[in-house]
């Protein structure tokens, strides 16, 4: 089976976009299907130390092509050039994309949908810093693309069943579909015992990531260290959570470490007594989200405190292998980390379960499913 993955990411790229593209790819060809990936090229390394620095190898099936080009247009005229091949299928996350590849492609075309895109941005100015406004021309032309794309792709793939029933609700029923959420990889070594007492967040700073009522929670967190892995220095998420530590004169129990490489994580999860994911209640966060670090978590068998959202309810049950609490309450959110700071048997049996959780999720896994609705 051969498939032609389009991304129009450049790459390497850091971000969870980035990750979990090739992830999958690299998890699909595992499974035996010959994928060419298309991505844009981001510097001078070579495809060896792209894919080192994601923790992965070289693999037979799989092949990058990274292309020199500058801006959308050139991308996506690359792309179209390629469908003259022979390919068994067409794969994308990219709406756009998978729009004209519909209309071009003899081969057929499956679509891997993480929002409703004119949903996500109508809200993108609350979701984000620099977020601005959608003007109503450009709604109308997202819901008008996503619904041919919906309606005429061979394939759709979801990463939330939510995700699903929302876009069928707006556009009627696929021909073919499946429900794949995010993975993660998870070690065939045994994971380190729960010790310490530092409260971790991995990931982006967004505001919709919910890292500010996380930081307002630590007030009531006694003894306690927060260490926040992600974020960059050009973005203005970083400095404006770092600002509001020094605000709540947090300064010297909150650590902000920046990014760290993909291959450097598994290392840095060791070192955490609890993992958060604070997600506030917005449309993106309620149904449209599969948190790489969420399984990531449960993968390291740490314990997980989680926004109560119906996405991540679908993974997640309270007092099951999580405690879930209300989005933006950093009170609640406070009490959930004391617990499971005071009660070490506590965070082990939801840690223990969890892990046990989490190998359903993992990327093979995941390229399971998409196989199975290739096959």
């Amino acid at each position: 089976m051969k498939l032609l993955y389009l991304a129009d990411i450049r790459f390497p790229m850091e971000r969870a976009n980035g990750i979990q593209t090739i992830q999958t790819c690299h998890a699909l060809a595992r499974q035996g299907v010959h994928v060419e990936l298309v991505v844009r090229r981001s510097d001078s390394r070579s495809d060896e130390e792209c894919l080192s620095f994601f923790d992965l190898v070289p693999h037979p099936n799989l092949h990058l092509r990274r292309v020199r080009t500058i801006g959308r247009v050139g991308f996506l005229l690359n792309s179209l050039s390629l469908l003259a091949r022979n390919w068994d299928y067409v794969y994308t996350r990219d709406l756009l994309l998978a729009d004209l590849c519909i209309k071009v492609s003899s081969a057929p075309v499956v679509f891997e949908a993480h929002t409703v895109a004119s949903s996500f941005a109508a809200e993108s100015e609350n979701l984000y810093s620099r977020g601005k406004p959608a003007s109503a021309s450009k709604l109308k032309r997202l819901d008008a693309r996503e619904c041919r794309v919906f309606n005429n792709a061979s394939g759709i793939v979801t990463i939330t069943k939510a995700l699903f029933e929302e876009l069928q609700n707006s556009y009627g029923i696929a021909k073919k579909h499946i429900v794949a959420p995010d993975g993660c990889h998870i070690s065939e070594q045994s994971p380190s015992p729960i010790q310490g007492n530092k409260v971790y967040y991995i990931g982006q700073l967004y505001p919709w990531k919910g890292v500010d009522v996380l930081i307002q929670a630590m007030q009531y967190v006694k003894d306690a260290e927060l260490i926040v892995v992600g974020g960059f220095v050009e973005e203005p998420d970083l400095t404006r959570l770092q600002n509001l530590a020094k605000t709540l004169e947090l300064g010297n129990r909150i650590h902000f470490k920046g990014f760290v490489p993909p291959s450097d994580l598994d290392i840095e999860r060791q070192h955490a007594a609890v993992f958060v994911v604070p997600n506030i209640d917005s449309t993106v966060g309620r149904f449209h989200t599969s948190p790489l670090k969420l399984f990531e978590a449960m993968a390291a068998r740490r314990p997980l405190v989680a926004s109560n959202l119906p996405a991540i309810r679908e993974v997640l049950t309270h007092e099951r292998n999580a405690l879930l609490v209300p989005p933006s309450n950093p009170r609640a959110l406070a009490t959930a980390l004391c617990s499971l700071m005071s009660d070490r048997q506590l965070s082990e049996r939801l840690a223990a379960t969890a892990f046990e959780d989490v190998q359903k999720y993992s990327w093979d896994k995941r390229a399971d499913k998409i196989c199975s609705l290739l096959d």
